[in-house]
Formats: structure tokens, sequence, C-alpha cells
């Protein structure tokens, strides 16, 4: 019995040791660059490749929601790039027993994004998820960046409203992103992408397929 425990254990060890790592994609973007509909892209093509890919975007927030066991929309305020001032702590803490500080909801949703990565074969759309798993080996990290009037014209295609409002969003909305990124990142910067995609210079498709190059040059495909 000794040995056939010992042989059992060695073998669990190594399909554990053997098991390989799905890989994950995080897309990063400047506002109206389309990454939501590039994922859907990304997602129909892998499947017709026999692949169960998924893409995820406001789930992080209601996953992270779920965890903590609070509304989403006590921690929408952190994807909308703002933080809780001291005083906010303290009453917050006295005032409600459902109360999580800043800090146990950045860890939530970090906790949630990396799970997510883990599990693999998913597309991570914006969430600051390339900074949250920058550390981890199997990801295919994607920028997308794009001149501002082409970005207000493609919001305009797809009728955001009027110029002035659409430039509005944007920059209001770029501003908010970088200030997520900022709040999950050690060092953030452009070196934490494998590519960085003008997506005036190419269209969705060649883009598509640019990232499924990728993945088959890293032998994730």
């Amino acid at each position: 019995m000794e040995l056939l425990h010992y042989f059992n254990h060695r073998f669990n060890q190594r399909n554990l040791s053997e098991k390989k790592e799905l890989p994950f994609i995080t897309l990063s973007r400047e506002t109206g660059c389309g990454a939501i509909k590039l994922a859907r892209a990304l997602v129909k093509e892998l499947r017709s490749r026999g692949q169960s890919w998924r893409y995820v975007d406001k789930e992080i927030l209601n996953a992270s929601a779920r965890k903590l066991k609070i509304d989403k929309s006590k921690i929408k305020y952190v994807f909308n790039a703002e933080s809780k001032t001291h005083a906010d702590e303290i009453l917050g803490a006295f005032s409600n027993q459902y109360y999580k500080s800043d800090t146990v909801v950045r860890k939530a949703i970090k906790e949630v994004v990396v799970h997510m990565a883990g599990e693999g074969n998913v597309i991570l759309v914006g969430r600051g998820g390339a900074s949250i798993t920058s550390e981890l080996k199997n990801g295919v990290h994607i920028r997308l960046v794009a001149p501002y009037s082409w970005r207000v014209d493609s919001l305009k295609a797809r009728r955001y409203g009027s110029d002035d409002k659409i430039r509005s969003y944007i920059l209001d909305t770029d501003r908010k992103r970088k200030k997520l990124l900022d709040s999950f990142s050690i060092d953030n910067n452009e070196t934490q992408f494998d590519i960085v995609v003008n997506c005036a210079r190419f269209s969705e498709k060649q883009i598509r397929d640019l990232i499924l190059k990728i993945l088959e040059q890293r032998n994730f495909l």
C-alpha cells in the first residue's frame, strides 16, 4: 500500500507539472477604439477553430461585488477612477455593517481579474487587466490607440451624440481610464503591452489576425 501510495502521488505530481496553463488576452484601449467589437470578433474566430474562449468586461465589476457580498454600485467608484476620502472611510466604517474599505475593494478586484486570467481562454477588456496581470506568463497584452480625430469619427459613426458631446466623452473617459491604470500599476507604461496598435492604420480584421498570429507564435494556439 505504501508503494502504491508513492506511485499515485508521483503520478499526480507529474500531471500537475505537465498541465498546460491556458492563455489569456488583455485589451487596453483609448476611447473610441472599439475593443468590445474586436473582442467579439476574436472570440468568434477562436470558437470557429474549436477553442472555447469568452470575453469579459462589466463581468469583472459584478464578480468583484459578489466576492465582497455587496451591491455593485458600492464599488463602481473604483472603475470611475474615484477614491474615497478619509472622512468617507471613517463614516462608512461606523455607519454600515457592509462597508468595505478602498483597500479591500481594490484587492478584491485584483483577485477577481487574476482568477479570470488564470482560468485562461479569456479576453479581459479594460478594467486595468494588463497592469493587474503583468506578472502572469501566459498573457498577451494589446493596447489600441488612434488619433483623436479618428476616435471622434468612430464614435460619431456609432451615434454617440453631437461632436461636443463626443469630445467631452473622450476626454473624460480617457482621463478615468488612465487614472484607473495608474491606481493598479506599479510601473504603468507602454512596455507592459506586447503590441500597441494604431486602429487608424489597420482594419478590425487585420488587428484580429495580428493578435491570432501572436497567439500562434507563442504556441498558445
